[in-house]
């Protein structure tokens, strides 16, 4: 009988495809940043959209790519694992219907409810303010409905191990974001000068388009793999229902991380203006990390561990969601350090630039530091919550969910007076440490053979090799001068910049290597096999 498990790919491997696809969708999402801050600045107009932007792209977290995958493809994994692969598919089509029939309605209650949403979210602004945000969030908030149904997709995709393309979507929205958006704008420039409230219109108009295309791109290939959608309730399908009850107490688990940044945004309004778009882009750099690092790996993970779990084979389920872990840690750490330890030129870099200040840059690269101390913890507690899932666990995270919402309120309302929009991102990361050991805590009598003791060792020497790698950033930021990032150009800045990441990058390589690091060595013993393989060939 035919292996179906040795014709799939590794995770590790499965992870490094989501992983370069995610870093090409990270490098277009770093030039329609670019672009955003260019157009819009970091003044009222760029608030306002920061904050109706927040809305359908945190909430997504509920119905997308959080809640609703960790529930939908345990699910399916168990109808093919009873009824077979066409009742798997029946399944899916059916949930899909529904969960658009419900998002649309939503859709409709929430532009019915965008006034009074709006103005508690920029709770002591201007009028005029709340009225664009207002504004602002009718126009985007359908790419909700959009962007939950491209993830279901792009699920149904990962479940037959096609990674690439599901981690792909977001450069196409990336791209198409951009190019309506300065199409547009080259129009309008022809009567004259464009206000900021236009331009964050015009904005507002290029992400709906952006979620169009990404759902058209990857429609054709779901097709291919005989998968569609039958819209309607389908309530009576009882896996239908079965996965909405899944879905339920795990809202506020994976919705966590938008609730608290919701949160953000109405204490953020306290704040001088500018505020709401430096939280927003210091969080989207936070996102850029865990997307490289940890997201790939819960998304090509999550597949793994619930056949796993499925199947009750607890040494390869632990095996798995160990090296997922210290694999994302190995990643997480060092770009943490080194986000926070270059923050000034990388900021300057990327965000300083035609409306966005100078003084903007270093408000924002301030704000970044704080948000690089919750990464690693972010990171793991999201790999955590997988493995939960994958075990069918959804209301012991709601719990803990719950508990470090809590807490994350009462930090952000200490840390905001003394740290401001650093308090606000420092707060999230503190919270998801407390999450994440309770998470720990929920798997252990849960996943038999789990312990913490090889995650701390492995993360021990990724924090030995990461000190080493901070002092040679901070050495390199004094011997290059970067440390008055505004006294040179963009291009100057990438030159000196650049090649400083690249050092420290090999540094923190070889360093974990040298402590032990398990996947640091084995990386490490590929490469060195692979330039032995190739000084062996014979020339001609």
């Amino acid at each position: 009988m035919h292996n179906a498990s040795q014709t799939r790919p590794s995770l590790l491997h499965s992870a490094s495809v989501v992983g370069l696809m995610t870093l090409l969708s990270r490098l277009t999402g770093l030039a329609q940043t670019f672009f955003l801050s260019h157009m819009l600045g970091a003044g009222a107009a760029a608030d306002a959209y920061a904050v109706a932007f927040r809305l359908p792209n945190l909430l997504r977290r509920f119905t997308a790519e959080g809640t609703m995958t960790a529930a939908f493809l345990p699910t399916l994994a168990e109808v093919e694992a009873a009824e077979g692969e066409a009742a798997m598919r029946h399944v899916a089509s059916r949930f899909l219907g529904t969960l658009l029939t419900i998002l649309l309605l939503g859709v409709v209650l929430i532009l019915l409810l965008m006034s009074p949403l709006a103005d508690l979210l920029t709770l002591g602004r201007p009028a005029a303010q709340g009225a664009l945000t207002a504004l602002l969030g009718r126009v985007m908030f359908p790419y909700l409905a959009l962007v939950s149904l491209t993830a279901g997709f792009a699920g149904l995709l990962n479940l037959r191990h096609r990674f690439a393309l599901a981690a792909s979507v977001s450069i196409f929205w990336n791209v198409s974001f951009i190019t309506s958006a300065w199409i547009a704008l080259r129009v309008l420039e022809r009567s004259g000068a464009v206000p900021l409230d236009t331009v964050a219109i015009v904005c507002a108009f290029a992400v709906l388009a952006g979620g169009v295309v990404q759902l058209l791109v990857l429609m054709p290939a779901v097709h291919r793999e005989g998968f569609g959608i039958t819209f309607g309730f389908h309530l009576s399908n009882p896996w239908v229902a079965k996965t909405l009850r899944r879905m339920g107490p795990g809202l506020l688990a994976a919705g966590i991380y938008p609730i608290n940044a919701l949160i953000s945004t109405m204490l953020a309004s306290k704040l001088p203006d500018g505020a709401q778009i430096v939280l927003f882009n210091s969080g989207m750099m936070g996102e850029m990390v865990l997307g490289l690092f940890a997201m790939s790996l819960a998304t090509a993970g999550l597949p793994t561990l619930a056949r796993q779990a499925q199947s009750r084979d607890w040494t390869a389920m632990n095996r798995s969601f160990l090296q997922s872990v210290s694999a994302s840690l190995l990643m997480v750490l060092p770009a943490s350090v080194g986000l926070a330890v270059l923050s000034r030129p990388i900021c300057a870099m990327l965000f300083r630039t035609g409306a966005y200040s100078p003084s903007a840059s270093d408000w924002t690269a301030l704000t970044i530091v704080y948000q690089c101390v919750g990464l690693a913890f972010v990171a793991a507690q999201r790999l955590g919550n997988q493995a939960l899932y994958a075990l069918q666990d959804y209301r012991g995270p709601a719990a803990l969910a719950s508990m470090t919402l809590v807490l994350n309120v009462c930090l952000s309302i200490a840390l905001l007076g003394p740290l401001g929009t650093g308090g606000l991102a420092l707060a999230n990361g503190l919270a998801s440490l407390v999450g994440l050991v309770g998470i720990f805590l929920r798997l252990r009598p849960r996943l038999p053979g789990f312990g913490v003791s090889p995650i701390l060792a492995s993360a021990a020497r990724s924090l030995a090799a990461c000190a080493l790698m901070g002092l040679v950033a901070w050495v390199g930021i004094r011997f290059l001068e970067l440390d008055s990032p505004h006294a040179f150009t963009r291009i100057a800045l990438v030159f000196r910049l650049l090649p400083l990441i690249v050092f420290c990058a090999l540094s923190y390589g070889a360093a974990a290597a040298w402590f032990g690091h398990p996947e640091a060595r084995g990386l490490m013993d590929k490469i060195s096999n692979k330039l032995g393989r190739n000084r062996k060939k014979p020339i001609g």
